[in-house]
């Protein structure tokens, strides 16, 4: 999500500092107050409910990029298409590098005909981009054998400040399906990753965070983890 428009086999690559934390639904209602009131509310969040996320994650046959996240590997990455609309005519296909704290979100839009192409595992329209991420991740899928593993929604809301481009988002109602050849379809069967309400808040930003910040997760003890969406999805399901 963003102000400008990316056309079909353009990269975006965001290399940022990211913190997690799950926070309870009373801590969710007191701190999007704050930053409600101190920080721009994203352009893409309309309404109370924030703006609908789906992402499909690929793995290999073993899982690796599941594993490495079990066991704590410092550097991992995952593979995704994400969409913000199931009509929409175009994805976007991304690698989310995980080095320790930091993140690096490649990111390249696609077409729907080729997502679902890259779904059945016909992995050559990539090479149409003549781009060198479309490149690096038919690599990488091809060579490591990558499938299709789960998808994951979820509504995001989501609050902007242009210093150090910092972002704050809590990601709520988390949900998780098997479906994974159904990507385009609204409606598709899922089942909730949590069973008691529980927000998931990310603050991502460049160079230092802010001294307020700070403060005020440490006010309401936001509890720091190192979460991934893929993963515990991925527990509820299998």
């Amino acid at each position: 999500m963003g102000g400008k428009i990316y056309l079909l086999g353009d990269t975006v690559n965001v290399y940022r500092n990211e913190l997690k934390y799950f926070i309870n639904e009373m801590d969710y209602i007191n701190l999007s107050k704050v930053f409600k009131t101190a920080l721009e509310k994203d352009v893409y969040d309309v309404n109370n409910e924030g703006y609908w996320i789906r992402s499909l994650y690929f793995d290999t046959l073993q899982n690796k990029d599941y594993y490495e996240k079990i066991i704590g590997s410092k550097d991992r990455k995952k593979i995704r298409i994400r969409m913000y609309d199931v009509d929409s005519d175009k994805v976007k296909l991304e690698i989310k590098n995980r080095y320790d704290n930091y993140m690096l979100k490649e990111t390249i839009n696609i077409t729907r005909e080729d997502a679902i192409d890259i779904m059945k595992g016909n992995l050559d329209v990539l090479l149409k981009y003549n781009n060198k991420l479309a490149n690096k991740i038919y690599y990488i899928m091809h060579n490591k054998l990558y499938i299709p593993s789960i998808i994951v929604d979820y509504n995001r809301e989501a609050y902007t400040c242009p210093i150090n481009s910092i972002r704050i988002t809590f990601d709520k109602n988390l949900r998780a399906s098997k479906n994974i050849y159904s990507l385009f379809d609204k409606n598709i069967n899922t089942v909730k990753v949590f069973n008691e309400p529980k927000i998931i808040l990310e603050v991502k930003y460049n160079n230092m965070l802010p001294k307020w910040i700070r403060e005020i997760l440490s006010i309401y003890n936001a509890e720091r983890s190192s979460i991934s969406k893929y993963c515990l999805s991925r527990e509820i399901l299998y």
